[in-house]
């Protein structure tokens, strides 16, 4: 099809999972596609969340009952230079929650219109990046660009709102090697972030992020990943929030959400352009968040064309 339609010839190209992300991450293609199923939205996993603590202000858990969210994203990644590319996706986020058999609802449970029990599901934000591999060498340095817009109004009180419906623009950079000579068959990839985020009612919603993942090739075929993530945000309210609080009617937006979690996988190389994954992930700590534990399980499809 690319030829005949194109008048590009494709090669495609067998890669371990981490040579894969790695080229991804620093631009080493001329273009590139991935297909998946998942659950959880966080970077890299796609996992199926398993949630029912809140972790309050003081980083104290308050369980209201499951709530249980699927995610499916869509993408396409275009290489325009050998060291500049432009990505694009969107997720579909279907969620739902339960209140807990015995609880009586509280001010929140019955000013939520979307937490009955019931799964529903809509598109959320359109996510637009642009990375630039600014150093090549056994230390690849690839910054990046990502503008968050939402894709409509949806829901945004409940615990099962598919997002905050607020505009966010991500600056930041990857960094990544291979672990020669201590450790051959190693690598590291070390990304942070600084989030501009939409302000609302007069608060700073910045944040910082810094995810950490360091894996091992046991064989070609077979990976070994763990992970790690850290959030700070650096405004916003404290949970909980009073329902006669000003803010009550936004405060799931707008809450300054700290965590640390940690996570782990292995991924299998199934043939030259098909992987397979398992990874589980974790919250640590945190506050004015969910807390999780999420297992999951997902496939990875890849190809580069080439130029005649």
């Amino acid at each position: 099809m690319f030829r005949d339609t194109l008048g590009i010839e494709m090669e495609l190209r067998q890669m371990e999972w981490k040579v894969y992300l790695g080229a991804q991450s620093h631009l080493d293609y001329d273009s590139s596609r991935s297909s998946w199923i998942g659950d959880y939205n966080d970077p890299q996993t796609f996992l199926g969340m398993f949630t029912s603590d809140h972790l309050l202000s003081s980083g104290q858990p308050q369980n209201r009952g499951p709530m249980r969210q699927h995610i499916v994203t869509a993408g396409v990644l275009y290489g325009i230079t050998d060291r500049l590319a432009i990505s694009a996706e969107i997720p579909y986020i279907d969620s739902k929650f339960t209140l807990a058999p015995g609880l009586a609802p509280n001010a929140h449970d019955l000013e939520s219109k979307i937490d009955d029990g019931r799964y529903r599901g809509t598109l959320q934000d359109f996510r637009v990046n642009v990375k630039y591999n600014a150093v090549r060498g056994p230390l690849m340095v690839t910054p990046f660009f990502e503008a968050v817009i939402p894709s409509h109004h949806y829901e945004t009180f409940g615990h099962s709102a598919p997002g905050k419906y607020l505009r966010e623009y991500h600056v930041g950079a990857n960094l990544g090697r291979l672990l020669n000579p201590i450790l051959p068959r190693g690598y590291f990839d070390l990304r942070y972030g600084y989030a501009f985020v939409q302000s609302l009612a007069g608060m700073n919603l910045d944040r910082n992020n810094v995810d950490l993942e360091v894996g091992y090739f046991l064989k070609p075929s077979i990976t070994v990943r763990g992970m790690g993530a850290v959030q700070k945000t650096l405004g916003g309210v404290e949970s909980p929030v009073s329902p006669d609080s000003p803010y009550f009617p936004i405060h799931d937006r707008v809450e300054r959400g700290q965590y640390s979690r940690i996570g782990g996988g292995v991924t299998f190389s199934l043939r030259r352009n098909l992987d397979l994954y398992v990874l589980i992930v974790s919250t640590l700590s945190g506050k004015n968040i969910q807390s999780f534990t999420a297992p999951g399980v997902g496939v990875s499809w890849n190809f580069q064309t080439r130029n005649r």
